[in-house]
């Protein structure tokens, strides 16, 4: 039997799940106004949080009428299954690009953890409002994240891991994949806390700077990965 509590449980899950609707495009001029609106929304972002962008600011900047915007998306949160998926597709040919431009086999751990932690940083700077609107979005939407994620992501991070096992020399875990793959995501997670949710109370209880920042994480790498080494 249902009651007005369940009842009331039933209708906001349907309230949430009817805002992140989306109409798939079906026609080539559909996908391009579909498109349109996820680039005014990326360009927007990258000036401000994407809860200050309202409908109008990205049916504006896209050059389309609202009608057409509210006939494919349900809300302005229903873009973001398909700004996740943009992002998703592009981020392997980002990885590879910036790690590109260091030449790692000239480094030493110590060299290879400070580049590394440089990294990390700038991949989040270059687009934080949208990576964090992203962030947000995997936290309270999992189910709606591309079904290829953890395959691609780990492709994503194999080039991150063998930048950090060409010193396995130097690596005192048992076991230097796992090793690796932990600190990979141990750096991610403080970069990602520090630089996207900056106004969180934790973050606002370590103040640094960016080189700070970056320093920190370096000797974090080096000396989890070589604890127990005996260089």
């Amino acid at each position: 039997m249902s009651t007005p509590a369940s009842s009331s449980r039933s209708h906001g899950r349907s309230d949430r799940a009817g805002r992140w609707r989306c109409e798939p495009p079906s026609q080539a001029r559909s996908r391009e106004t579909v498109d349109r609106f996820a680039l005014a929304a990326e360009a927007l972002l990258r000036t401000r949080p994407f809860e200050e962008i309202g409908i109008q600011d990205i049916v504006r900047r896209a050059g389309r009428p609202t009608g057409s915007f509210y006939a494919r998306f349900a809300s302005k949160e229903a873009l973001l299954p398909l700004l996740y998926q943009r992002y998703h597709d592009g981020l392997e040919a980002l990885v590879a690009d910036r790690l590109a431009r260091v030449r790692w086999k000239s480094l030493d751990l110590e060299a290879t953890a400070e580049a590394f932690s440089e990294f990390v940083i700038a991949v989040y700077e270059e687009r934080p409002w949208l990576i964090r609107a992203l962030a947000l979005f995997a936290r309270m939407r999992p189910e709606a994240l591309p079904a290829d994620m953890i395959e691609r992501r780990r492709a994503v991070y194999a080039p991150l891991e063998a930048v950090l096992l060409a010193h396995r020399a130097r690596i005192g875990h048992p076991d230097p994949e796992a090793a690796v793959r932990f600190v990979i995501f141990l750096a991610l997670s403080v970069a990602r806390e520090k630089l996207l949710f900056a106004d969180a109370p934790q973050s606002r209880l370590t103040p640094m700077t960016r080189g700070t920042l970056r320093d920190e994480l370096g000797r974090v790498v080096v000396a989890y990965l070589t604890h127990g080494s005996r260089r």
